[in-house]
């Protein structure tokens, strides 16, 4: 148990040093110093343990403060300019481009040649003719990774030391050779399995095949790996811990039938698992996966029921001191989380139902039963309790085929595997055997097609759904604790269930009363505050404010077009019972700014909904407005003048625009135009108002004076008039930016504009979601925001 507990101490000051960037490494190895300190002043003591504990967070905080958040080239990122470099590991070719991995060395940029290094994605076209190991020369703009709904590329490929994009690059091999021999080896092995599958094989037979056992999903369609995915059988065509876990069962089964050595034959499988993962390429995910399903042999040969979850703990460490940002990573979580399930689920659950099945069966038809079932059910139920919180999680999906589609072809694949690899190698030497092999083979690749294409077409395949992320990890948290302290039972746990079973009445009321008790706590922490709340939310390069008015009344002015993101931002902040949002003001049309505030109305009652009225034939737009009309809420045509007051004290105003726009006037022009007034503080939400509709507020001649400014269409050249800015006179400004955006936002010369007036402003691309409040007389705003470079005009 003590490495599970310096696993989880480790985990948790990885964490600790990303949301507490601001502490630098030297801060974190003084908490080391200190906790060694004291650990030798108390080596006799039972603080050791706790204090070890709290070294090993202060040391994983200092391992991830030490990573550098960037590399070299990323600081050409938003220039053009042409990169040399070498193609670093094998091209990923798409359907319609090539993804190179370039170490670059040098780039012209700015009119002069730079030495440089890091990572970058160069995107070509497919037909490029680049090869692994190739010195190339890259020509394009180099951004920043984009950002989407519910998948962050710039995370992923952060987590691999990527900082910087090329897309649409054109590339010029310059030379050859210049990687690793055993790497373009294997790349070649590899090409040469390929195009033998492909030799034989037909599609999707061949691609399905290829991605089982090299790893290459690139010959899959989008279709196909679409309809893997609602059933729940992606393990399939990834190289995971379950696969891993399949590979080293066959493995152990054929070398055990051949030497009859239980030992030999799980030190073999384990050797066949590391030259298998390095075969199909070595990356960290597949290592990882391999790292973790050697831990199940490896477990059975020990014989240790606390073995396991230790060892476990052990891998998942060092995989985090190599690289502690592995721990966002979805790979690892569920490689992590699959061989934990089957770890701690597959034996309680296999007893279960060799029990359930001689309660049914006679003695050898219930063997026999329970020998066919246990691989397929019992490895896919004690995986999915595991990996199932995971997919909620990230993609707010439930495949409820997911059992059926693995009892009928978990089963297939292990047959599937052995032939595929047998064949393969068969046909180097005998291409005719070789090929009648892969044949067979192609029966269990069909059945598994067919039993994946059939279950997706039914639609109760995939059930959307949605848990706040919080409520998953804690359930996560007990469920795996709970798992963990079942298989280990240390002493104190015991004389904890001894005492409970005895004082099961007393022990209910008191957690009925905590219960109870936090309930009516999260309540009254979430009630109105006396404050006005105004939040600038992070989704991105679209437009989305979140207005909680001084008695606990919500303004919601659109909604970005990321629901997930939306629905987050909004859960994250309204009272979790709280299921009405009392206004929604739509400023303009465009899908890019309100796409999301459809899911929204599906979640949310909202009082009524306010709009100019400017007719539009947009699909997003239009489906917006039939929701709001099934559910019945009025949708109010509003003009300068309009107002709301509040009891609270808040005051809506609409400022723009003066007359209902016609259907051909521009969007921006004729954006609504709010100001959120409490007390002397007061918020002017500008949405995408261009320079003529400000030049229209300012002929008109109206208050247009506020605390604080929403910067028009995200700061972007040409988009703040400096007359507009000067009659606002705000004492801050601030501005959605994606950091991904390709026009170059915030332009420098419109912060210029803010600079000379001595106007802070704060952005979401540095601070996240901005939060302001006020209590009518001061405003409560964030640290002052760091002054950054801004993109050259």
């Amino acid at each position: 148990m003590r490495l599970i507990y310096i696993a989880v101490a480790w985990v948790v000051g990885i964490q600790l040093a990303q949301v507490l960037p601001q502490f630098s490494a030297d801060f974190w190895l003084c908490g080391i110093t200190l906790c060694l300190a004291l650990g030798w002043a108390f080596r006799h003591s039972r603080r050791l343990l706790l204090l070890g504990a709290l070294a090993t967070l202060f040391a994983g905080a200092w391992r991830t403060a030490l990573i550098s958040p960037g590399s070299d080239i990323a600081a050409y990122n938003g220039s053009a300019g042409t990169v040399t470099g070498i193609v670093a590991a094998e091209p990923d070719a798409r359907d319609d481009r090539i993804l190179l991995r370039v170490e670059a060395e040098s780039i012209f940029a700015h009119n002069e040649l730079q030495a440089t290094s890091g990572l970058a994605l160069v995107e070509a076209p497919r037909n490029a003719g680049v090869a692994y190991g190739d010195r190339i020369r890259a020509t394009g703009s180099l951004t920043i990774p984009p950002s989407w709904d519910t998948f962050s590329y710039a995370d992923y490929l952060m987590r691999q030391g990527i900082f910087s994009r090329m897309p649409n690059a054109a590339v010029e091999v310059v030379s050859a050779g210049h990687g690793s021999p055993f790497q373009s080896l294997l790349i070649e092995l590899k090409q040469t399995v390929k195009r033998n599958i492909g030799a034989v094989l037909p599609d999707p037979q061949a691609s399905l095949l290829t991605g089982i056992v090299t790893g290459d999903e690139s010959g899959i369609s989008s279709e196909l790996a679409e309809d893997f995915s609602r059933v729940g059988a992606s393990h399939v065509i990834a190289i995971s811990g379950f696969n891993m876990v399949i590979v080293s069962a066959i493995a152990f089964r054929v070398i055990l039938a051949l030497a009859g050595d239980k030992a030999f034959a799980g030190f073999s499988a384990v050797a066949i698992i590391f030259v298998y993962a390095i075969f199909v390429g070595g990356s960290p995910g597949v290592m990882r996966a391999a790292l973790m399903s050697s831990l199940v042999i490896a477990g059975d040969l020990l014989r240790r029921k606390t073995f396991k979850p230790a060892s476990l703990a052990f891998a998942a460490l060092i995989l985090l001191v190599i690289d502690p940002y592995a721990l966002q990573d979805l790979g690892f979580q569920l490689s992590f989380c699959a061989v934990l399930g089957l770890i701690l689920f597959a034996d309680p659950l296999s007893e279960r139902l060799k029990r359930l099945l001689q309660r049914i069966l006679s003695e050898r038809p219930a063997k026999i039963t329970h020998g066919l079932l246990a691989e397929p059910l019992v490895a896919t139920l004690a995986a999915q309790i595991t990996t199932l919180p995971l997919t909620i999680l990230y993609f707010g999906k439930l495949s409820l085929a997911a059992l059926p589609v693995n009892l009928l072809i978990v089963p297939a694949q292990s047959a599937l595997l052995v032939l595929g690899l047998v064949g393969l190698a068969v046909y180097v030497f005998v291409p005719a055997l070789g090929s009648l092999l892969l044949w067979v083979d192609m029966l269990f690749l069909s059945w598994t097609i067919a039993v994946v294409r059939a279950f997706a077409k039914f639609n109760f395949a995939e059930l959307a759904i949605g848990f706040d992320g919080r409520v998953i990890q804690a359930g996560y948290v007990l469920l795996i604790g709970a798992a963990i302290m079942e298989k280990a039972r240390p002493q104190s746990m015991k004389r904890l269930l001894t005492f409970m079973r005895g004082q099961k009445a007393i022990i209910g009321l008191f957690a009925c009363a905590c219960a109870l008790s936090l309930l009516i706590l999260a309540m009254l922490l979430s009630r109105g505050d006396g404050r006005l709340h105004v939040w600038l939310l992070d989704l991105g390069h679209s437009n989305a404010v979140l207005i909680q008015s001084p008695g606990g009344a919500h303004i919601l002015v659109d909604g970005g077009r990321f629901p997930a993101r939306l629905l987050t931002a909004l859960g994250d902040r309204l009272p979790f019972y709280d299921r009405e949002i009392e206004v929604l003001a739509i400023t303009h049309p465009e899908a890019w700014d309100i796409s999301a505030v459809k899911q929204a109305l599906g979640r949310y009652s909202i009082g009524a909904a306010l709009y100019h009225g400017q007719e539009n034939t947009g699909e997003e737009f239009q489906q917006i407005l039939g929701r709001l009309q099934e559910t019945g809420t009025p949708v109010v045509e509003v003009r300068a003048g309009y107002r709301i007051e509040v009891d609270d004290g808040l005051v809506l105003d609409v400022l723009h625009p003066p007359t209902k726009p016609a259907i051909t006037d521009n969007l921006h022009d004729s954006a609504l135009v709010l100001r959120i007034s409490y007390g002397n503080a007061s918020f002017l939400l500008t949405s995408d108002l261009g320079r003529e509709g400000q030049a229209g507020l300012l002929s008109r001649g109206g208050w247009l004076h506020a605390t604080v400014l929403q910067l028009p269409q995200h700061a972007t050249r040409g988009s703040l008039d400096a007359s507009f800015l000067g009659t606002v006179d705000p004492q801050l400004a601030m501005v959605q930016v994606d950091t991904a955006n390709l026009r170059g936002d915030p332009n420098a010369d419109t912060l210029a504009l803010l600079d000379a007036e001595d106007v802070p402003v704060y952005r979401t691309d540095e601070a996240g979601t901005v939060h302001i409040s006020s209590d009518g007389a001061r405003l409560f705003v964030p640290p002052a925001p760091t002054p950054t470079s801004t993109p050259s005009s």
